[in-house]
């Protein structure tokens, strides 16, 4: 992965087109229909534009546009969708790299996108994503948490293993409750629990029980 220059809180930074060339772009979604916004849908193999585009506002969180990201830093957001596509950058198109806490130079946003080479998300694939990651630790507990609500299991207990320890438990635990809890409600409660992020959640109270 090149080094891009840090994004200032809710700032955008124009990336050069070198850096575009240098940079391996992805998008997951479900199908080809964005869940965000007014639903746009996709097509594959062309340029796909929108109108709702204001890098002219400087803010990661007004500019609009399509988000995508890339292989180092997909994992956090495996849970958006069911698809993976390679996202090419047309000529003479801008691309701003969005301030993230969650994943640091791994939020992307353009105009006009060229989306291609679909193939289902998997276990195996989040596992090499995974290995491939750089994340922020609190990234990693969230990043499990999707990947168990995807059925990933195999992914989300490698993270378990890997990430998540007695020292920093509590964080572990309060973000991945975070997570599955709904947003319409303001505390956790087990009945929102699948099949799932139940062995998750056992896996912490086995720890917890430990301790």
């Amino acid at each position: 992965m090149i080094e891009l220059k840090d994004v200032e809180k809710y700032s955008i930074n124009k990336l050069t087109k070198n850096e575009i060339n240098n940079l391996k772009f992805i998008k997951i979604m479900f199908g080809t229909k964005s869940k965000a916004g007014n639903g746009f849908e996709y097509k594959i193999g062309e340029i796909n534009e929108t109108d709702n585009w204001h890098p002219e506002t400087n803010d990661s969180e007004e500019i609009g546009g399509f988000n995508f990201s890339i292989e180092e830093k997909i994992l956090r957001w495996l849970v958006r969708g069911d698809t993976l596509y390679d996202v090419t950058i047309p000529e003479n198109t801008e691309v701003f790299d969005c301030e993230s806490t969650s994943a640091p130079h791994g939020v992307f946003r353009s105009n006009r996108i060229i989306i291609n080479n679909p193939r289902p998300m998997t276990d195996e694939m989040a596992m090499s994503f995974y290995e491939k990651s750089i994340l922020p630790e609190k990234s990693y507990f969230k990043a499990m948490a999707g990947c168990s609500v995807r059925g990933y299991m195999n992914t989300a207990n490698k993270i378990f293993t890997d990430k998540v320890n007695k020292e920093n438990f509590e964080l572990a635990f309060s973000e991945f409750k975070d997570f599955v809890t709904p947003n319409y409600v303001n505390k956790f409660d087990e009945k929102y629990l699948d099949e799932n992020t139940g062995k998750i959640y056992n896996m912490f109270i086995n720890i917890e029980n430990s301790r």
